[in-house]
């Protein structure tokens, strides 16, 4: 038994060394033909809309390519263990505040509130503030994705002495049963569903969360929303400085900054 795991983790290994090396061969010539493309719009404006129509196509497919690639190569480093994680002490707040500015103005023009709260008393965390703040806008993107007009989506945290909890809350179209238990494994997409992404971005979380020494779950229910949650440890000493409501300007100040339409 011992020797079969072993060898599944020497498999997992050489197959992720070979992930990272192929995607790392794919970055160059998907930038040269990014590139070119870009050269080529900027003569084509003379061009029928046909062959200008085709090469909007063509941007966009080698665009979702070098996202492809680029979530590849994340999820490799991640699982063969060469992704760096710049562990300090760092407040929700300004995490909210970091990541939230840059999806109002979406929200707003799809009809969608999107609001943020922090409850009194959640301490710092121990966290890379870039890796977080990475989760915390993929979470809201697929919330944008499959909250219909008219919805909310919700970021918020509370926390004890110990740990903190955030989670990105939407009214959208839920997950079905049958996927829930498979939502963070690498390339699972609802079957049928147009505005599925790579199928990383979730399994991409789920290993910058573990880094951390964290932990990242999902309740759904179809046709009702999705609410994701992970667990982040407290700074050290924080908890009686948070409980005092010195970093709680996100919620204080929600009806100024933290909630758009």
């Amino acid at each position: 038994m011992l020797q079969d795991i072993t060898r599944l983790k020497e498999v997992e290994r050489l197959k992720s060394e070979f992930v990272l090396a192929a995607s790392h061969e794919l970055k160059t010539p998907l930038t040269g033909i990014s590139m070119s493309i870009n050269l080529l719009q900027e003569l084509a404006e003379q061009w029928p809309e046909r062959e200008r129509e085709l090469l909007k196509v063509a941007q966009e497919e080698t665009n979702r390519l070098r996202a492809l690639v680029s979530d590849l190569l994340d999820l490799s480093r991640l699982e063969s263990g060469r992704f760096e994680v710049d562990i300090q002490p760092i407040s929700i707040a300004y995490l909210f505040e970091r990541t939230l500015a840059a999806f109002y103005d979406q929200a707003k023009a799809r009809g969608i509130e999107l609001v943020s709260s922090i409850k009194p008393g959640t301490p710092e965390v121990l966290a890379d503030p870039t890796k977080i703040a990475w989760i915390i806008s993929n979470l809201i993107s697929n919330a944008l994705r499959y909250t219909p007009p008219g919805g909310h989506i919700r970021v918020m945290a509370k926390g004890n002495p110990e740990r903190a909890y955030l989670a990105v809350s939407d009214d959208g179209a839920g997950i079905p049963t049958e996927y829930r238990s498979r939502i963070f494994d690498k390339f699972i997409q609802v079957k049928g569903d147009s505005k599925a992404g790579s199928g990383l971005g979730l399994a991409i979380c789920k290993e910058i969360v573990k880094a951390h020494g964290g932990s990242i779950w999902v309740e759904s229910i179809p046709g009702e929303g999705s609410t994701f949650t992970f667990v982040l440890k407290a700074a050290p000493s924080t908890f009686s400085r948070e409980s005092s409501g010195e970093n709680n300007h996100v919620q204080t100040d929600q009806s100024e900054n933290s909630r758009h339409r």
